[in-house]
């Protein structure tokens, strides 16, 4: 026999209101009250009618907030992209969500549009956060009265209720073993790093270089170069190791760079005789692969990282279903020119 929230409510020694808002995060909850009734519901094996809080849900939705960061660069297009498809999708299923795209990595923008998502009566958060403390504090307080899910780069002790996207520190790992492939014999690296504030990026460089030193001794690996995330800067970075460094015979590129860094190669008629390897599966970036000019892309599944985080939070939302994982992270998906 299906358990009814009266039982769980007398259990708890509260009201069936005080249940209901407690188990469908609706309404203010003492923490301490409402753990006690997920915790009884969670031993009775109660199980929310889904179909009737979707019918319940049509004149007043579930509000989800989703900011995208950097959203001029081709990934985060296409993470954009996706969320878009996936708000239209998951109207009929009873939530609203309302996306904030936000070009560069800006912590007084983010806050900002924290706020106003917030004000708009989001009851959930997705967020691709700047490594900031004044992030990290309004995330944490924030937590507490809303789940939030971050994704594509994580920020550690913010209260999230999880993170969706790579596992950087692996995939940049994995990027110095496919150049120590590409190079058996050594020679000079360059490392092409990204945003200050973006912990998804410093963990590529940080995985890259922990790999390259442990297991490709033969990997000279030049100080690494910050583009910020702009292809004429990686373009010129990329010019300069040449001119300065005539063994260079790699280039990692961990960030948006990648068509900048193909120019350079192009340009200066290094075809075949330095390898890159870069992020992201995009229409370019599979051109230039074809093209011979990178050696190896790591996709990232915009799919997964623009959709995934709004359907968690409407689980959470609509029927109190956590996460599978803290962590819910894409496979590391390597293409060359044999599966672009």
């Amino acid at each position: 026999m299906a358990v009814t929230l009266a039982e769980i409510a007398a259990l708890a020694g509260v009201s069936r209101g005080t249940v209901d808002r407690a188990l469908n995060n609706r309404g203010r909850v003492d923490p301490k009250v409402a753990a006690r009734v997920r915790r009884i519901a969670r031993e009775l094996g109660y199980r929310p009618n889904r179909a009737g809080r979707v019918l319940a849900l049509a004149k007043n939705p579930i509000r989800i907030g989703v900011i995208v960061q950097s959203v001029e660069t081709m990934f985060m297009n296409m993470v954009y992209e996706e969320a878009q498809h996936a708000r239209v999708r998951l109207k009929s299923e009873g939530a609203e969500v309302l996306l904030c795209p936000l070009e560069g990595v800006d912590a007084r923008r983010q806050l900002a549009a924290i706020d106003e998502l917030v004000e708009a009566g989001v009851q959930g958060l997705a967020i691709t956060p700047v490594e900031d403390e004044a992030v990290r504090a309004r995330l944490h307080t924030l937590s507490t009265q809303m789940p939030v899910v971050t994704f594509n780069t994580d920020l550690a002790d913010s209260g999230r209720l999880c993170y969706v996207g790579s596992d950087n520190y692996a995939c940049g790992r994995a990027c110095a073993g496919l150049m120590g492939l590409l190079l058996p014999d050594g020679g000079d690296v360059l490392v092409v790093a990204g945003q200050e504030h973006n912990l998804s990026h410093r963990q590529r460089v940080d995985g890259f270089c922990d790999e390259a030193a442990a297991c490709f001794p033969g990997l000279r690996l030049l100080p690494p170069q910050t583009c910020g995330d702009d292809q004429q800067l990686a373009h010129d970075i990329v010019c300069r190791a040449v001119q300065d460094h005539s063994g260079l015979r790699g280039v990692y590129i961990s960030v948006n760079g990648q068509v900048g860094a193909c120019d350079a190669v192009r340009e200066l008629g290094l075809q075949g005789k330095v390898h890159l390897i870069c992020h992201d599966l995009s229409e370019v970036n599979a051109a230039n692969v074809r093209a011979g000019l990178i050696d190896f892309l790591i996709d990232q599944d915009a799919y997964l990282q623009g959709v995934r985080p709004v359907e968690l939070l409407l689980d959470y939302l609509l029927v109190g279903e956590k996460p599978e994982s803290d962590r819910i992270l894409a496979r590391i998906d390597i293409r060359n020119r044999y599966n672009v």
